[in-house]
């Protein structure tokens, strides 16, 4: 039988509680209450070692359900469960339901047999009796009869359909289907017909979340206002996409399997990890408790909120631009959606209201909201919606330790080289922090194989297991764990014996990589003979000494965008110049490619806004928003020109469409030369520039574009988006992001014969650069030139040593006009590679 918990601020409440269940629903019902402070508990107050000791005397391997009062009560719930996690590994879930009420209708479920999350869904319904008999809400609106697939317009402004998703409405379609209705002036109103839940706008994550559309639930559009028709028409294909979870297999390092249900370890991110165990609760400081007195200290606690949550966004901005080559789009399209609960109008004024009505300060508040938000995702009944609770975990942290003062933040151990990280579960932010530091590996007590952070930690090459909650109590206790990531084995205080059999195990399983590393400061020169050159992508100081430590030829592209996140104000000539030295200082005198100021689009900058445009990939851009803003750019290329005093620069314009761009930027930088000259700082002219190779109109016009040029390097993301009319990040479009596809490598090959014919380098500095499959196509096309994440560098470098390009070259060409899709390319690719992927 379900466990189920009552917290109050006052004992005898919860107790009262307990008793009118007993003599209500029935005496054998598994129930306990908790709360009250002091010797006898008659104090009012909470206390999370009391809630504790209640659920572990309910624990049952159905379940423990927990409703609480408010407040404070929440916060002991939730370091409770925290507490709990070590010593049992039972579902637990802290529901939001009145306490009373929803205590009642729980154990009438519990009584009956039901489910945790049929027993959660009750307690949360349960005012809805109350609520009718006192006629106090609206009146639920009919279930549509319709069972129709398609999308269809009634009336003009109202739409119907029968949501086919597997998971439902869940966070990613939802983000997709609000960023769709960003740009329109109509209002948009959906409810979920079958469930009887809303209308409500559809503006906010969380209320479409409320609605709870499942699969196969009729849901209603009603849209008023001047564009309904376009709106319609936006619905009805983000419909005709099951809002865009019809994306395309990823070809990407796959998840391992769905974590079992046996309370066992799972395997996450593959490698072997052994060390001392570093506990990430240690070194989270506590949730203040100061209360807020009055409105004025309402209102600077609300200021102090909207700073969090602005340097939150900021930050999770940087890391989803630094992630975007590393990170497959449909992980790029569910962190986008992340994004959005940090803009959520919905909890931005439910943790205000917390703030005024309730006392609580700015972290409060948000903890307790976050916290409510993530106890109703994990009470759902489909289990890739309860694993979705973590996003709102995530987001919870990311703007608490924005909310703490510097000297409160959490901060891993600078020297992590044997230590595991053991902490609840690995999320984005945590599993990108990490992934600066030595710690060895995470070892987390719940998690999940799909989670986000899982999807990191494999990109990042960091080893992770999960769901080792069982072994909560040894691990405390523990001097040494150790862990396989690939199968999922924990060993806990291992024998020296053991040890030795692990660490051996650790050293056989990294050396394929350490022998390709090991030669990745060799030339990467084919079986035929050709040298090809093979830099890394980098935007940081740290990118650059990874690129050096894993052995890239060069820097193929260096993105000056991620330098600059840190200005808020428009930085002057010397501290661009002092970005730039620190960030490529590591590098030496080796080759940089360094991409002008890129921002528009997908990367705007606080200092530098462009007003808003319908269509932003299509707008002011790249070196378009730079020509708009001349005294900023005279600034920016004064500051690169001086950079050539002490590095191998070569300069690459972003966004060019034809020559005359090409031709206005170099005489500018010879009238910058000339002042240089005049004021005498040091710097080299001419420099080599180049040019991107993104849009179309360049690809098309290459030849001419090439006669301005020093060399050309495609930008196959923006260019596969331009070509193939899909915009990127698009989940809803993943099948049409592959720079393989024919009609890229089509409009490719002008450029290519255009670098030939100059006798001038041409690159590719693309994410497709990183691909094992595309290294033969690029390669066979006569690329000699590519530049991919710093961490590929070595695996890159030894499949390039092993491949015939002459050969790949005239089987290439005998087959490329029957390429039809990205497919058919990869196809080829993999026959050219055989067992070497």
């Amino acid at each position: 039988m379900l466990g189920l918990v009552l917290v109050s601020h006052s004992r005898r409440l919860a107790e009262a509680t307990v008793d009118l269940i007993k003599r209500t629903v029935g005496p054998d019902i598994s129930i306990a209450a908790a709360g009250g402070i002091g010797d006898d508990r008659s104090e009012l107050g909470t206390d999370a070692l009391d809630i504790q000791e209640a659920i572990l005397k309910v624990r049952s391997p159905e379940g423990v359900l927990v409703l609480m009062d408010m407040g404070s009560a929440i916060l002991s719930a939730e370091t409770a469960k925290e507490l709990v996690s070590f010593e049992m590994t039972d579902p637990l879930v802290l529901c939001s339901a009145p306490l009373v009420e929803g205590s009642i209708a729980a154990a009438v479920q519990i009584q009956i047999g039901s489910a945790l999350a049929e027993v959660t869904a009750a307690a949360q319904q349960g005012l809805a009796p109350k609520q009718e008999q006192l006629s106090d809400t609206a009146p639920s609106p009919q279930p549509a009869a319709s069972d129709e697939q398609e999308l269809i317009p009634t009336g003009g402004k109202e739409l119907e359909v029968t949501i086919r998703n597997e998971h439902g409405l869940h966070l990613r379609p939802a983000a997709n289907l609000i960023k769709t209705l960003a740009p329109f002036k109509a209002t948009v109103q959906i409810e979920n017909r079958s469930a009887k839940r809303g209308p409500i706008a559809a503006k906010s994550l969380v209320d479409l979340a409320r609605l709870q559309v499942r699969q196969g639930d009729q849901v209603r559009f009603t849209i008023a206002g001047p564009d309904e028709e376009a709106v319609l028409s936006a619905i009805n294909g983000l419909v005709k996409t099951n809002f865009g979870d019809n994306a395309a297999p990823v070809t990407k390092t796959a998840a391992p399997a769905a974590a079992p249900t046996t309370g066992q370890p799972f395997p996450v991110s593959a490698g072997i990890a052994i060390g001392y165990p570093i506990f990430l609760q240690q070194l989270e400081p506590p949730i203040p408790s100061y209360a807020v007195t009055d409105k004025a200290a309402a209102a600077v606690e609300f200021e102090k909120l909207q700073g969090a949550l602005n340097r939150a966004e900021k930050a999770f901005t940087g890391r989803f631009e630094r992630l975007q080559a590393t990170l497959d789009p449909e992980t790029l399209a569910i962190l986008e959606a992340q994004r959005l609960i940090l803009t959520d109008q919905t909890i931005i004024a439910e943790v205000q209201k917390r703030i005024q009505d309730q006392h609580e300060n700015a972290a409060q508040a948000w903890h307790t909201v976050l916290t409510g938000l993530a106890a109703e995702q994990e009470s759902v009944s489909d289990e890739y919606l309860r694993a979705r609770a973590a996003d709102f975990r995530e987001i919870r942290s990311l703007v608490l330790n924005e909310l703490r003062e510097d000297t409160e933040k959490i901060v891993l151990p600078d020297n992590g080289a044997n230590a595991v990280l053991v902490c609840d579960e690995l999320t984005p932010s945590l599993a990108d922090t990490i992934g600066s530091t030595a710690i060895q590996g995470v070892l987390q007590l719940h998690g999940g194989a799909t989670s986000h952070g899982a999807i990191l930690a494999r990109a990042l090459r960091l080893p992770s297991i999960g769901g080792a909650a069982s072994a909560g109590d040894q691990l405390r206790h523990a001097a040494y764990v150790a862990f396989d990531g690939e199968k999922g084995t924990l060993w806990i205080d291992p024998s020296p014996e053991q040890r030795a059999t692990i660490e051996a195990s650790q050293a056989a399983s990294r050396s394929a990589f350490q022998v390709a590393l090991s030669q990745s400061r060799e030339p990467a020169k084919t079986i035929d003979g050709l040298l090809i050159n093979i830099a890394a992508n980098a935007g940081s100081r740290e990118d650059v000494a990874a690129a050096l430590r894993y052995g890239a030829d060069s820097i193929g592209l260096f993105r000056s965008e991620f330098l600059f996140q840190k200005f808020d104000q428009l930085p002057s000539e010397e501290q661009q110049l002092s970005a730039y030295q620190d960030a490529l200082a590591p590098f030496g005198s080796r080759i940089v490619t360094l991409r002008l100021l890129d921002i528009g689009g997908d990367k705007p900058l606080p200092f530098l806004t462009v007003p808003h445009e319908a269509n932003p990939f299509l707008g002011v851009r790249g070196i378009r928003l730079l020509f708009q803003n001349p005294g900023f750019f005279r600034s920016h290329l004064r500051a690169v020109l001086r950079l050539t005093a002490d590095h191998q620069i070569r300069i690459l314009v972003p966004m060019v469409t034809d020559h005359s761009e090409l031709v206005q930027l170099k005489k500018l930088f010879e009238e910058l030369h000339q002042e240089l000259v005049s004021e005498k700082l040091a710097h080299a002219w001419p420099a080599p520039i180049g040019a991107m190779i993104e849009t179309p109109s360049a690809a098309i016009l290459a030849g001419q574009i090439a006669r301005e040029c020093d060399f050309l390097s495609f930008g196959t993301n923006d260019l596969t988006q331009y070509v193939l009319c899909a915009e990127r990040g698009n989940p809803a479009l993943n099948v049409y992001a592959d720079a393989l596809h024919p009609a890229v490598l089509r409009i490719c090959q002008p450029a290519i014969e255009a670098a030939r014919n100059r006798r001038i380098s041409v690159s590719v500095c693309g994410e497709i650069g990183s691909d094992p499959q595309a290294v033969p196509i690029l390669l066979g096309l006569g690329l000699h030139d590519l530049s991919v994440t710093a961490a590929a560098v070595p695996n890159i470098k030894a499949l390039v040593r092993e491949l015939d390009v002459a050969q790949i070259a005239t089987r290439l060409t005998e087959r490329f006009s029957n390429f039809r899709t990205a497919q058919d390319v990869r196809e080829f690719g993999k026959t050219e590679l055989g067992a070497r992927i």
